[in-house]
């Protein structure tokens, strides 16, 4: 059995939701080919690492996004001799910082391209940045298959690389998972219950913060005061963190400390089902990230048949046409007065909804084929 390998940066695993997608869809995926273990490169010699690779038919490899001497060599000699010796069908690199190999000798390499602002640079930008997105580049094109989230995407990425790396490009939109899609697990019934058990039956706002650090977070909850102080009711903020923010010392003090703490849910490592029940009883839905970090989410929240409340974005425009509630800007005040008018507009929110749950029926849950 020829054994794939998986390399990941924990940390960016958790901040970057499109490769946590990618990272579950692909231990999905070789869940019938065989076992999948996952090791860390400190904790083991390349030898073992390609023994265990004989009877597995996925490996992970933890690699630390910090630099070390320890890191480097196993990076510049280990990680090409294990290669060499395991002879992978497929690796994919979830990460920034990775090891991608100018040679592999027949192991099919897959990157992921997240955060097109790393690439494509406004005019005037620093030179410093242009070397840093040349770099990313020339690293992209040792790959045999480039992979974004949307063909809007896939569409930028071509005008920042040379055509002989457009056959590489694919497209692999971060779906939802149609089974958790089906009405018959959101009867008025069930979703009574279930907002019953997490929010002692009040309604809330859901925000995805996963990709954000501490003072976006606080940003967050000072636009949601905002938003308390005009209403004045018992709605609730269902607050989707990173594992990182969530047990920083810091922001649990700061959040002890908020005054609307007692109507703040901190949502952190969500099984699907249990996300998707959030996602679906939410009055509301916000993604406040500028890059499509929250295209996971938006997706889901659509075929769910719930308000998005995003920034534009192509991608958002492409896959959910007219069905996303405009976030102009995040700061605490602008985002404050939009959770004001999707509340206040029954009719405008239920335009949107109807135009998401549209789309959702148009996708293509076309993953490719490894």
């Amino acid at each position: 059995m020829k054994t794939s390998l998986v390399l990941i940066n924990q940390h960016g695993l958790e901040k970057v939701p499109y490769l946590h997608y990618i990272y579950n869809a692909i231990i999905e995926a070789y869940a019938a080919r065989g076992n999948t273990k996952v090791l860390s490169f400190a904790d083991v010699s390349y030898q073992k690492i390609a023994a265990e690779g004989n009877s597995t038919a996925l490996l992970v490899i933890k690699v630390p996004e910090g630099a070390s001497i320890k890191k480097n060599l196993w990076e510049k000699i280990n990680y090409p001799a294990l290669v060499r010796q395991l002879a992978p069908e497929n690796i994919f690199y979830l990460g920034e910082a990775l090891p991608v190999l100018k040679e592999t000798k027949g192991a099919v390499q897959w990157q992921f391209v997240w955060d097109l602002s790393s690439m494509i640079l406004p005019d005037g930008a620093k030179e410093a940045l242009i070397k840093k997105a040349r770099k990313k580049t020339e690293k992209l094109l040792w790959s045999d298959k480039i992979v974004s989230y949307s063909n809007t995407a896939v569409d930028s990425l071509k005008s920042v690389l040379p055509l002989a790396a457009h056959e590489k490009l694919i497209s692999w939109v971060p779906a939802p998972d149609k089974s958790l899609l089906n009405p018959a697990l959101y009867t008025d019934e069930l979703l009574e219950t279930f907002k019953n058990q997490h929010t002692d039956g009040e309604a809330f706002f859901m925000l995805d913060a996963r990709s954000a650090g501490e003072a976006e977070v606080i940003e967050y909850l000072k636009a949601f005061s905002h938003f308390k102080k005009w209403q004045r009711s018992s709605m609730r903020l269902g607050l989707l963190l990173s594992g990182a923010v969530a047990q920083d010392v810091d922001f649990q003090e700061k959040l002890d400390a908020y005054y609307y703490k007692k109507d703040v849910h901190v949502l952190t490592g969500l099984d699907k089902a249990t996300l998707y029940g959030w996602l679906k009883s939410a009055y509301a839905v916000i993604t406040p990230g500028l890059s499509d970090q929250g295209l996971d989410l938006q997706l889901a929240t659509a075929g769910l048949g719930s308000l998005i409340v995003a920034p534009a974005t192509p991608a958002a425009a492409s896959l959910l046409p007219g069905a996303v509630f405009d976030l102009p800007a995040v700061d605490k005040t602008s985002l404050g007065q939009v959770l004001i008018s999707c509340y206040k507009s029954e009719v405008l929110r239920s335009r949107h909804i109807r135009a998401g749950q549209e789309a959702s029926e148009n996708w293509q849950d076309a993953r490719p084929v490894f």
